[in-house]
């Protein structure tokens, strides 16, 4: 698929298989579903680097290019949620925002949230890397293609938007890459079969200077 157009594509990382284990063990100790803001943990930080080169070098982004965010997820038979269709819109934050145009200001987990405008979200890529194979049983992500040109949707709009747009699971080996711009509709079902579908998402923000600062920045 292709990013500009659909607004996601799938591609296998460079990544080691060595690298992938060490992710899977010492990032998914807990049962939790995820953790929030990573990018501090070495091993974290370092793929961040290893994918960023990577995606410069298939012209997915350039050498501005700096990680912000980086999520873990999981979907196990304790931890088998459903999401519904939305847009990825709150990133991390140094500080509370105050510029125009940064809305919607919150704190999660004692990091400042906070919606940046259109034009910063449409410079932001998110980058899933499946540390597990992903397939039609385990909850994969489902995304509704070209959506992401629709600009910020009210949540009534959504059902329609989908319904044109319609969708496609997003299916992936272990070690592939998904990349999505954060403003596509995506979702995911309950697993039918309930097993590890370990990913860890990495965003990256491709733009110049704004007038607010990430929480982290690498």
């Amino acid at each position: 698929m292709h990013l500009k157009e659909q607004g996601f594509s799938i591609l296998p990382s460079v990544v080691s298989a060595e690298t992938l284990e060490q992710l899977r063990h010492s990032l998914f100790q807990g049962s939790a579903p995820g953790e929030r803001c990573l990018l501090d943990d070495p091993l974290v930080h370092d793929t961040s680097l290893v994918l960023k080169q990577q995606l410069c070098d298939s012209g997915f982004l350039d050498a501005t290019a700096v990680a912000i965010q980086a999520i873990t997820f999981n979907k196990t038979v304790t931890t088998n949620w459903k999401v519904n269709w939305h847009q990825d819109l709150m990133f991390p934050f140094a500080n509370r925002v105050s510029a125009q145009a940064f809305d919607l200001p919150t704190i999660k987990e004692g990091v400042h949230y906070a919606r940046p405008p259109e034009q910063v979200l449409n410079q932001l890529l998110g980058v899933r890397l499946h540390l597990d194979d992903c397939d039609g049983t385990n909850g994969p992500l489902r995304v509704s293609p070209g959506t992401h040109r629709a600009g910020i949707l009210r949540t009534a709009e959504i059902p329609g938007i989908t319904a044109i747009h319609g969708e496609i699971a997003c299916l992936a080996a272990e070690g592939d890459l998904l990349l999505m711009r954060p403003l596509c509709l995506h979702a995911s079902s309950q697993a039918t079969e309930p097993k590890n579908r370990r990913v860890l998402h990495f965003v990256y923000f491709c733009g110049g200077p704004i007038t607010e600062s990430w929480h982290r920045s690498i």
